[in-house]
């Protein structure tokens, strides 16, 4: 009996062996669909309907025949393309990017099965974009950007973006990709449009210099002006005054005013000590002024030799 069981297991060994380097399974290959990804099943009669998901599941069982797992990158897509387009309305050549997001769309998955074929089980989805978007987003860029001139294009760079995009989403519709989102980006213009902008900007700035000049010089200007107009209401102020004091004294001061003032001066000369009465008739002669002058240098005399 136990040489029996011995043989048995001996033979369930060997089948195994068998069964495996023959290349087929009776339990089913494990296999795995790592996330953002989708798989088919391909049998050897071609593709099972549907598609997996992220997963892990095995496969049938198989004896000679073993269905396949292939799996295609199903994730969001960051793209871009390198241009250098000449320019028919400047006849100048202008260098620029695209960037743009592209993705499988799911309902044409299998487009991209039966028409690209898949190496050590994946499908690269490089090779699909290469194969059914780049030649039309190339095509189709082109054919804007050459209606529009350079300096449009600096001027009007997202319009311009959101153009492109809706032409390309909409030439990629029959395509097994969709467009997500586009953008022109990295615009190199010609050396002579950069040096003329360079210039105009320049330009601009010393436009703007010279008229925050001319507005200090107009500032000062209007307040020195503003200043001497003040210094003349002073001084016509100062004139008006001046000859309505001269029209008073003028009418004010007669003789009488004045002999009633030598009256004055005489009533206090007389409470000095030191007073010699002259009459005043005789203030104003040549005589009585040497008098007066011999007189005092006398005394100055007397003070010195004191």
């Amino acid at each position: 009996m136990k040489k029996h069981l011995k043989k048995l297991s001996q033979l369930a060994v060997m089948g195994t062996a068998l069964v495996t380097l023959s290349g087929c399974s009776l339990f089913g290959e494990k296999v795995t669909i790592e996330p953002a990804s989708v798989g088919k099943v391909l049998t050897k009669n071609g593709f099972k309907d549907g598609t997996y998901g992220p997963s892990r599941f095995r496969l049938d069982p198989c004896l000679m025949y073993c269905d396949r797992l292939i799996t295609l990158d199903a994730s969001d897509q960051p793209r871009f393309e390198k241009f250098q387009l000449f320019m028919p309305k400047d006849q100048l050549s202008m260098n620029f990017d695209l960037r743009m997001t592209v993705s499988v769309d799911m309902d044409k998955i299998d487009d991209i099965y039966n028409r690209v074929p898949a190496e050590k089980g994946r499908i690269d989805i490089l090779k699909v974009y290469q194969t059914y978007a780049q030649p039309i987003i190339r095509d189709v860029a082109r054919q804007i950007m050459a209606e529009y001139s350079i300096n449009e294009v600096a001027s009007s760079r997202e319009r311009i973006s959101t153009e492109l995009q809706n032409a390309i989403a909409s030439a990629l519709t029959d395509t097994p990709l969709k467009l997500k989102r586009l953008g022109l980006a990295d615009v190199q213009f010609p050396d002579i449009i950069t040096k003329a902008k360079e210039q105009a900007a320049e330009r601009r700035e010393q436009i703007e210099r010279e008229r925050a000049q001319f507005e200090i010089q107009k500032i000062t200007q209007e307040r020195e002006l503003a200043q001497a107009k003040m210094q003349r209401a002073i001084d016509r102020e100062k004139a008006e005054a001046t000859k309505e004091v001269n029209e008073i004294l003028s009418t004010s001061v007669t003789d009488k005013y004045l002999s009633y003032r030598a009256l004055e001066v005489l009533e206090k000369m007389a409470e000095s000590e030191n007073k010699v009465f002259v009459p005043v008739e005789a203030l104003g002669t040549v005589g009585l002024q040497q008098a007066l002058f011999a007189e005092q240098t006398k005394k100055t005399s007397k003070q010195s030799a004191n």
